[in-house]
């Protein structure tokens, strides 16, 4: 093998070390931890919609969280019998925001707009995300897990741009 061979090898062995550190950073821990122990289930079966606490996913590119006051426009009072509900009101006592983790991240390439899928195409939630009113805590680990094979198989299905540009930077 030649000097330059080696040398080339040895590049790309260090850009795919790089790149791998960087993804290992940049997703969350399994079983990581959220502020509180929130069911989605319960919210779902009290008819509420998943934009009510995700706002932002019909004008723009990232769904929000829900902020403490999000939270305290239906809880300010007690809202059932559930052991954690109380937390938010001490959340709200301490004048401490949720600090909800981020787990579901795309590589840095990758461009995606739910205002796109969701107001343009009227895709439900559930079909990226799993069926969230069967589950009865808040995420601990990312629930979508998409191969870029999937999403062209759903792009040529509905007949959306094939081009890179569109959802590569």
């Amino acid at each position: 093998m030649s000097y330059a061979h080696r040398r080339i090898g040895i590049i790309l062995l260090v850009a795919v070390a790089v790149v791998g550190v960087a993804g290992a950073r940049l997703a969350p821990a399994r079983g990581t931890s959220q502020p509180l122990p929130m069911s989605h289930k319960r919210h779902i079966a009290k008819a509420m919609k998943c934009r009510a606490c995700h706002q932002g996913v019909e004008g723009e590119a990232r769904a929000s969280f829900p902020t403490l006051a999000d939270c305290m426009d239906c809880h300010k009072t007690p809202q059932g019998q559930e052991p954690a509900e109380p937390e938010v009101r001490a959340f709200a006592a301490r004048g401490q925001e949720l600090a909800w983790v981020q787990l579901n991240r795309l590589p840095g390439h990758v461009y995606f707009s739910h205002a796109a899928h969701v107001t343009l195409d009227h895709m439900g939630c559930e079909e990226c995300h799993r069926d969230m009113s069967a589950v009865n805590q808040a995420l601990g680990e990312a629930d979508v897990h998409l191969e870029m094979s999937e999403c062209v198989a759903c792009h040529r299905s509905e007949q959306a741009s094939l081009d890179c540009l569109a959802c590569h930077k």
